[in-house]
């Protein structure tokens, strides 16, 4: 996962409410951080139910691109091996996964540390918000901060980045998926379905 990486957002950073590459908005008493990179993902369900879902260790599993393994040891802390293409490489992390500032069943920070043997470490912060929308939905907004350290940091800021993000948008995608049809396609209505049904029936007429 691309949050693996990355330095921790200060405590009370505001998360990104819009899309991505677009800085996070601010208020009179929380400043925006400086760096890092978010974006938005319309959820098919009420806050309560994602705040549980994105607790729970299969569903993380599920969501993060290239997780091997993952186990929970406490309510806040996970275990995990990530497998995840940098640049040419293919890289291992052993990662400790801890949340922190839990707000349920508004806002939350995951805060990934990894290692890769030899090839060094990095570090990641995710701050995720969750708005409700009249719809009965989620909107989830997430912004993501990462540093990697050793031999990995030669890959540039702009390798680093690009990589990151694009892990970060597909963890976010595949959590989307895990709670069903995300709330920006919603199913067909009933009228639809029947409209359908009855067009299907119609045609045996003309054949």
């Amino acid at each position: 996962m691309a949050a693996l990486t990355g330095e921790a957002l200060p405590r009370h950073a505001p998360l990104a409410p819009l899309a991505v590459q677009q800085a996070p908005a601010t208020s009179d008493s929380e400043a925006a951080p400086k760096d890092g990179f978010g974006g938005r993902q319309l959820l098919a369900a009420p806050p309560a139910q994602v705040w549980q879902a994105i607790l729970d260790a299969q569903n993380l599993q599920a969501s993060i691109p290239g997780c091997e393994a993952l186990a929970q040891r406490s309510p806040t802390d996970y275990e995990a091996t990530v497998k995840v293409g940098l640049g040419p490489l293919s890289v291992r992390f052993k990662s400790d996964v801890t949340l922190h500032d839990l707000q349920p069943p508004r806002s939350l920070t995951m805060v990934f540390v990894g290692q890769a043997g030899a090839l060094g470490s990095g570090q990641g912060t995710a701050r995720v918000r969750f708005e409700p929308t009249p719809d009965g939905g989620t909107l989830l907004h997430w912004w993501v901060q990462v540093q990697l350290s050793g031999r990995l940091a030669q890959f540039g800021n702009r390798l680093v980045e690009a990589s990151s993000r694009k892990l970060s948008e597909e963890f976010f995608e595949r959590f989307s998926r895990v709670l069903g049809v995300p709330a920006d396609r919603p199913p067909p209505s009933a009228w639809h379905s029947l409209q359908r049904l009855l067009a299907r029936w119609f045609s045996l007429f003309r054949k």
